[in-house]
């Protein structure tokens, strides 16, 4: 979702510069709030279940072409069935390009010896990238990159309704502490222990905890009874109502997941707990990749790129050397530089 989610930035720049030009993006339908109110943008949003294998893939292939003509097709993804699409449209003629996505330059920094630890294009960047070789060449505008619509502001809306929080007051601060790999997730009780230290040192704020469904229980743990942490469950709102509530907040605390991404996409300050993974693999946190990143410099990082993988070390130790108070002192550093709260 987070990779979709970047898309946005690369495709304001294309609509602002070539305002005659229409783009028409293929994702999965739940993902269409990211493109809202981008000038020209259509989203032929699918169910990837009804497309499975070679012949699902054709069938996806006759249902976009209906929607052209094309004059470029860019792969943003590089997986199989958007590499097989790309070919059926170069077979008909159509300029094609794929994205780059480094993955020699990768393995070099994820390697257990001699790491080669350069800063590699943002994700962003590699997309702007699929463009040009198709002739759209654009530079990056200015954010917010995520446009909230009216539905999304309603969910939100009731939302905060629901919990007494009609009118804003004090800080909100949005803590998301899980992500698709264990290995990218802060040690749970280092999470609790930061929820009960924002109470402390933030007398007037309130913490909105992000997680899915299949979360709830560590959630209610990390909620713990107090009326001033409440629960953002992704299953219940869907991405639109969990635009509207970021939109709200003054701070997004996270780790290297597609929540700490969208909150980049929306302008907000983030501080991302980054381990096992490296903002230099071209992952950080879109244009806050040095104030919006947390993490501590030791030999073995990154040791992946997705955080699907095992600690060499055996103790975790690029998660656990990160400590709560350490969150609080960049959320300090970020107030004093940041106006917006």
């Amino acid at each position: 979702m987070g990779d979709v989610a970047l898309m946005t930035p690369a495709l304001i720049a294309i609509a602002a510069k070539y305002s005659n030009a229409q783009l028409t993006i293929v994702t999965r339908g739940n993902f269409s709030p990211f493109f809202y109110n981008i000038p020209n943008v259509n989203v032929l949003g699918i169910n990837l279940k009804k497309y499975k294998g070679f012949f699902g893939v054709i069938k996806l292939y006759r249902e976009i072409i209906k929607l052209g003509p094309f004059h470029a097709v860019v792969d943003l993804h590089g997986s199989v069935r958007s590499r097989m699409i790309a070919f059926f449209f170069r077979w008909q003629g159509i300029p094609t390009s794929k994205i780059i996505k480094g993955r020699r330059e990768k393995l070099q920094q994820t390697r257990r010896f001699n790491k080669k630890i350069n800063p590699l294009p943002h994700t962003v960047d590699r997309y702007l990238n699929v463009f040009k070789k198709v002739g759209y060449d654009a530079p990056i505008r200015k954010g917010p990159w995520l446009n909230v619509d009216g539905e999304s502001k309603m969910f939100a809306k009731d939302y905060f309704k629901s919990i007494g929080l009609e009118k804003k007051s004090g800080q909100w601060f949005g803590f998301a502490p899980f992500a698709g790999h264990a290995l990218k997730e802060w040690p749970f009780p280092k999470s609790k222990k930061l929820t009960e230290i924002l109470l402390e040192e933030f007398p007037d704020c309130h913490v909105f905890l992000f997680g899915s469904k299949d979360e709830g229980k560590q959630l209610e743990n990390l909620k713990a009874g107090s009326s001033r942490i409440n629960l953002v469950q992704g299953g219940n709102l869907g991405i639109r109502g969990e635009l509207g509530i970021m939109e709200r907040l003054d701070l997004m605390i996270g780790m290297d997941s597609s929540n700490v991404h969208i909150a980049a996409l929306l302008k907000k300050p983030v501080i991302g707990l980054y381990g096992t993974t490296h903002p230099m693999s071209g992952f950080g946190p879109f244009a806050q990749e040095d104030s919006g990143v947390l993490q501590v410099d030791l030999a073995c990082r990154p040791c992946s790129i997705y955080g699907n993988t095992k600690c060499w070390r055996g103790d975790f130790a690029c998660m656990e050397m990160i400590d709560p108070f350490d969150v609080v002192r960049r959320i300090r550093f970020l107030q004093n530089v940041n106006t917006l709260w």
